[in-house]
């Protein structure tokens, strides 16, 4: 890879919200919606049911990833980074 590339790959993802325990929960009728791994993401990728923040710091639970060529990655929102926490997406 150049050095001036980076990985890329798109984050199919749902915004979540804590409950008055703290725990992340997610809006059964939430919509999933793309994001992508950006030049200046910090942390690491893990599996679904991985927490990201936006760059508004939105939390979001990661569903899916999907294979994002390099040159298309202008055409989805840059997240800002990954995070240890988890939830369980069976919910």
């Amino acid at each position: 890879m150049a050095k001036d590339k980076y990985d890329t790959a798109i984050l199919n993802g749902i915004p979540v919200h804590e409950d008055a325990s703290g725990q992340a929960v997610f809006d059964p009728d939430a919509k999933v919606h793309p994001w992508r791994i950006g030049k200046h993401t910090k942390g690491k990728l893990g599996k679904p049911g991985q927490i990201f923040l936006t760059g508004q710091n939105q939390k979001v639970v990661l569903v899916s990833v999907e294979k994002l060529a390099f040159k298309d990655r202008h055409d989805y929102t840059p997240m800002g980074r990954f995070t240890k926490e988890s939830m369980d997406l069976n919910q």
